[in-house]
């Protein structure tokens, strides 16, 4: 996975108040089967881990497969920025 530098400075941003500086790259049940979701959790032992200043960003081993192709970035919607996983493939 990867992960813009706009990626980071939005979610070190979005997790000053947080306690856990750390998200982790999950998989989620989707309509046709698992895609990917993001989680405020701590790494766990079997997590890929990468770490960005104060932020530590974790894909779960589960997830990895899924991950290799996407980039992680912000967008500007009409609601603000938001996070966006491009490159991920449709589960449908």
């Amino acid at each position: 996975m990867n992960i813009t530098n706009e990626a980071i400075d939005f979610l070190q941003t979005a997790l000053e108040e947080e306690e856990t500086k750390s998200v982790r790259v999950i998989t989620e049940a989707g309509c046709c089967g698992p895609t990917l979701g993001l989680a405020v959790a701590v790494a766990e032992a079997t997590d890929e881990v990468k770490h960005f200043d104060d932020l530590t960003f974790a894909v779960a081993k589960e997830a990895e497969a899924l991950a290799a192709n996407v980039t992680l970035d912000v967008e500007s919607t009409e609601d603000g920025m938001t996070l966006v996983l491009h490159g991920l493939q449709p589960s449908c």
